[in-house]
């Protein structure tokens, strides 16, 4: 007796096909179905579904879909080898040998039988052979009779052992089930075909690797060993077998990367928008087929993240509103801190991203609201911002509100004392300190913010230290200091490499849009 193959520890999917064309002769495919059917739903470790009025794109989509281990057709066969589907009118649609072998070469990952219950079927096992390592048909003519109870012997005694032996075992228990049925003729013309060596080892890599799809380095290694083994007995050369092996091998690692790629688009899916759109759906969706993944494997990917209570979360509405920031979706980065906002009120971080938005859509009011707020209640910060550029941003958003005002430049002034105090070595909030001095001429303490602005800032690019020496030029000139004028326009040059006379074309860059 054989050994007990590692499918006996998972489902056996069978796919019964049939067809009854209007322009052919009655078979009795549905009292066929019916018997199959119910043998196997005694066997609780067989699933079982069927396509009846079977067209050739009910084909492709069954097996490519289900992914049967066995496959049985029932129906009409032609002297020619030729299946008889049914077309979009209900009539006879012959597919040839040569087709349907196609398609099974295609299947060789999952397909272990495959039984042709028509008439003359021996022509379409003979071509379907090459790619499944068992291939059922009939010789010749067989009759409705002969052809159900050959169906309803098979099944009968069919083990979840999907081995060569196992199915030759249900074979003869069919032909048996013909001859005892007083058949005394019939019971030989069913015929079983096997694949070759090589086809029936790569199929039996294909069971045991499915069955242990993911493993360790000590039982890949005994289990590489037990399959080179194996092909021995089959006669298969041990390079041959090697080789097989090592390609599933290899197979298995690039189908983990792509699961992991698709993961990581999921995620990274949701993090823009939830529920996902249309769009992204189908998006994904392509990004499936292109990765060649199981819909049963992306559908165990989808369970684990979508029912993670923090897909909703309140750091997951404040991560999408992040992402769309990045994307310059101000108005849905809006929209997602607000979710933020309702599952977790005192959420600074999320009041700063959503005054953030507000800014950049030039809504200061709103967005002073929410820096406020996010001051106020000083708790739940993020990586991108705290107290102290809370009170950064929120200058800036006073500094931005036009036209310019004296009450507005001193609220922006003070958030910018206060943020010098929490953090005394940003150069940017002493450059825009300098610049509120400025507008309220008082200039003295201007040209002590951009010195230490500079002074800081020592890695900032030449123009920009240009720009700052040039305000501090501005200042003094308003203090009538003509030496420090002179002595600052000189750095400025050296700085910018021109002339004296160019220096009164310098330009000051927009700071407060730039951080």
């Amino acid at each position: 007796m054989d050994n007990n193959s590692p499918a006996e520890l998972q489902t056996i999917r069978v796919l019964f096909l049939a067809a009854q064309p209007g322009d052919e002769a009655r078979i009795r495919v549905g009292e066929e179905h019916d018997k199959v059917k119910a043998k196997l739903a005694n066997k609780p470790n067989f699933k079982f579904e069927q396509r009846l009025a079977t067209k050739p794109d009910d084909v492709l989509e069954a097996i490519t879909g289900f992914k049967p281990h066995i496959v049985h057709f029932s129906g009409h066969g032609t002297k020619n080898g030729e299946i008889c589907l049914e077309n979009e009118t209900g009539n006879s649609k012959p597919i040839p040998p040569d087709a349907l072998a196609l398609l099974f070469s295609q299947a060789t990952e999952y397909i272990k039988c495959v039984i042709v219950n028509t008439c003359y079927s021996e022509i379409q096992a003979l071509s379907i052979v090459q790619y499944a390592p068992v291939v059922i048909g009939t010789k010749t003519e067989i009759s409705d009779d002969a052809a159900i109870k050959f169906s309803t012997g098979f099944y009968t005694n069919l083990e979840t052992d999907l081995t060569p032996n196992s199915f030759n075992r249900a074979f003869k228990r069919g032909c048996l089930a013909i001859q005892f049925d007083g058949n005394l003729e019939e019971h030989l013309k069913p015929v079983i075909l096997f694949g070759s060596p090589e086809v029936r080892f790569t199929s039996e890599v294909e069971t045991a690797f499915s069955t242990i799809p993911s493993p360790g380095t000590i039982v890949l290694k005994m289990l590489v060993r037990g399959l080179s083994l194996k092909g021995a007995t089959m006669g298969l050369p041990l390079d041959i077998a090697n080789s097989i092996i090592e390609n599933k091998i290899q197979r298995l690692e690039e189908y983990k990367v792509n699961l992991s790629e698709y993961e990581t688009n999921l995620k990274e899916a949701l993090r823009d928008e939830f529920p996902l759109s249309e769009t992204t759906e189908a998006a994904l969706s392509y990004l499936q087929n292109g990765l060649g993944l199981r819909k049963e494997d992306v559908s165990i990917i989808r369970k684990k993240i979508l029912s993670d209570p923090n897909v909703e979360g309140s750091f997951s509405w404040y991560d999408r509103g992040r992402g769309q920031i990045d994307l310059n979706n101000f108005e849905k980065a809006i929209e997602y801190c607000s979710k933020a906002i309702e599952k977790k009120p005192e959420y600074s971080g999320a009041y700063f991203e959503r005054a953030y938005a507000y800014d950049k859509l030039q809504k200061y009011e709103q967005a002073i609201a929410d820096y406020t707020k996010a001051i106020e209640c000083d708790k739940y910060w993020e990586i991108t911002s705290n107290l102290g550029l809370g009170y950064f941003y929120r200058g800036l958003s006073y500094y931005s509100i036009q036209p310019q005002q004296k009450e507005n430049i001193t609220k922006a002034l003070e958030d910018w004392t206060k943020s010098i105090e929490i953090n005394p070595n940003d150069p940017n909030t002493y450059l825009n300190r300098g610049l509120a001095y400025q507008f309220l001429r008082n200039f003295e303490k201007a040209i002590t913010d951009y010195k230490k602005s500079l002074e800081l800032e020592a890695n900032s690019s030449d123009k920009l230290k240009a720009a700052t020496v040039s305000n501090i030029v501005r200042c003094y000139a308003e203090l009538g200091k003509q030496d420090e004028i002179t002595k600052w326009t000189k750095r400025g040059l050296e700085l910018l490499g021109k002339k004296v006379d160019d220096f009164n074309n310098l330009s000051k860059e927009d700071d407060f849009n730039n951080n």
